[in-house]
This record gives C-alpha cells, structure tokens and sequence, in this order.
C-alpha cells in the first residue's frame, strides 16, 4: 500500500546517504591521515636540517678552537642550554662561540662569556652573532680579557639605553676608536661616555669612531697648536701621578664655561676641524644628559640581564 512504499523508500533513501556519508567521510579521514604523515614527514626533515645545522657549526667552534673530547662537550652541552632557556636557539648559541674562538677565547673563556654576550643581544635586540663579534673584538682592541666580557656587556647595555645610540652603532665605533682608547689606557666606561655623549648630538656609529680616534691622537701626540691650547686650558692625559685623567671631565672642565667664540677656537685647535664637532658636543652636553648616561655606566653591572629579562617578558 501507498504507506509501506513511502516507508520503504525513506529506509532506502537513508541507506543510501549512510553510504555517501561512509564513503565521504573515508576521503575525509585519508586526506586527514595523508595531511598529518606529510606534516610529520615536514617536522622530521626541518629537524633533521635543524640538528644539521647546529652539528655544522659546533664543527666549525672545534676547529677554530681546537676543543675536543670533553671540552666540546662542554661546549654542545652549554650551546644546547642556552637553545633552550633563551629567546636564541642552540644554532644561533654555537655561532656565538665562533666568534669567541676566533677571538682566540679558551673553552672555559666561552663557558663563562656566552650568558652576558646573550643578554646584551638579548637587551638591545641586535643578532647574537653580531653581539658576540662586536663584543669579543672591542674586548681585544682595548686590551681586556675573556673574563671581562659580563662588566663589558653590561657597560654597553646602560649606555645604549640611557642615550640615543645602540649596540650595533657603538660596534662601528669601537672599530676605530677602541684600539687607541685602549693603548692610551682609557676604559670602556669613558669611552662609551664619549660614545653616548656624541650620539645625544647626532655623531654616531663610524663618525663617532674616526672623530675620537682624531681627538685621542692629538691629545696623545698633539701637534703645534694642539699642544698651545691643551697648554692654556689645562688639559693633559694625564694626572701629576701618571694615572689617566677622565676624557669628559678634563675637557669639560677646562672648555665648558669658555664663551662661544673662544671655546670652538680650543675645539679646533685641540680636535681639528674634522673632530671640533665631537668634542664640542662632549663638552657642551647638558648637566642632566651626563648624570644620567654617567650614574647608569657607574651602576651598569647586571643591566644587560635586567633589560634582556625585560625585553623578553611578553
């Protein structure tokens, strides 16, 4: 009868869609499985090339280095930590190293230095390979050692962030300034006043640099009309004792309260036309500008660590 067809054609329409259904859903679970093999497939081969990677350049650290055996080791060990307990991974860690150890660093020396290198990268954004060169080769030009590698990080991190300059443009200064400074006896805590002090006024990153390598060498062999001006204003290298005299505060001593006309003539003659800009900007840096730059250089051990922690809580 007209009510059993009707039945029998919905059960038949039923079976039917379970079907389409069974078979669609099918294609639906094989595309899913065939996705999440190809995605694993995906996963294993990027960690392969990753691990790849980091053996490459863990290779490279033992050649420059000569570490082997246990020291390597230690070394892996340390890069694998950092990979995992900072924004940087172990790659980029062991990368790190090779400057260090084309920087002529022992394994103990890279052990004890990479944490400071990190957090400075870390504190001013900059990459870690690029922060650990510019540290390492600074820390050479200027006569230091391995060991002060954390006061320097931390140095480098207060004033870069308490003037208007950063890590990667004091690198560029350090290039010209910082083998002189050093051989002259000055400190990474003058130098990167000077650094912070021109970069206020706009003098920055290789101009910096040539402006002060200017300034230390005629200071240090000044010629004729050098040597008049240092000779009336009092200025010198160094104390009755032999010990180094601060660059800013011996300059801005004797310059600062000279009138404008006279004060550039001893900016010129003691700078030179090429470097009279640096000095003067040096010397004529507000009182608040230089408390500020010079209470955070003072107090700079553990800032790279403090902003780094900072920068990376979000």
């Amino acid at each position: 009868n007209f009510d059993t067809k009707i039945n029998e054609k919905g059960f038949n329409d039923g079976i039917s869609k379970l079907g389409k259904l069974g078979k669609s859903g099918l294609k639906v679970a094989t595309r899913a499985v065939t996705a999440l093999g190809a995605a694993a497939g995906t996963g294993i081969a990027a960690a392969v090339k990753v691990g790849a990677a980091f053996e490459a350049e863990m290779s490279k650290v033992s050649a420059i280095s000569g570490a082997t055996g246990e020291d390597f080791q230690k070394l892996t060990d340390k890069a694998k930590e950092m990979g995992a307990k900072t924004k940087f991974s172990a790659t980029e860690s062991a990368q790190a190293m090779e400057y260090m150890a084309m920087a002529g660093w022992k394994t103990s020396d890279m052990l004890n230095g990479i944490e400071g290198i990190m957090n400075l990268a870390a504190a001013s954004g900059e990459d870690l390979a690029t922060t650990s060169d510019i540290v390492t080769d600074a820390l050479t030009a200027m006569g230091l050692q391995a060991s002060d590698s954390g006061h320097f990080a931390d140095v480098l991190a207060a004033a870069s962030s308490n003037a208007n300059t950063n890590v990667s443009m004091m690198g560029e200064t350090f290039k010209y300034a910082a083998p002189l400074a050093g051989a002259l006896g000055y400190n990474i805590e003058d130098l990167s006043m000077a650094i912070g002090l021109m970069a206020n006024s706009g003098i920055k990153g290789g101009q910096a640099g040539t402006t002060l390598r200017s300034i230390l060498t005629r200071l240090a062999k000044p010629p004729k009309e050098a040597a008049e001006a240092m000779d009336q204003y009092g200025i010198s290298l160094k104390n009755s004792d032999g010990s180094m005299k601060s660059l800013m505060e011996n300059m801005r001593d004797s310059l600062q309260e000279l009138p404008e006309d006279e004060q550039s003539a001893a900016a010129a003659a003691i700078g030179g036309q090429e470097a009279m800009s640096g000095l003067l900007a040096i010397v004529n840096a507000s009182e608040s500008d230089f408390d500020k730059l010079s209470s955070a250089i003072d107090n700079a051990d553990g800032a790279a660590a403090e902003m780094a922690a900072t920068m990376q809580d979000n």
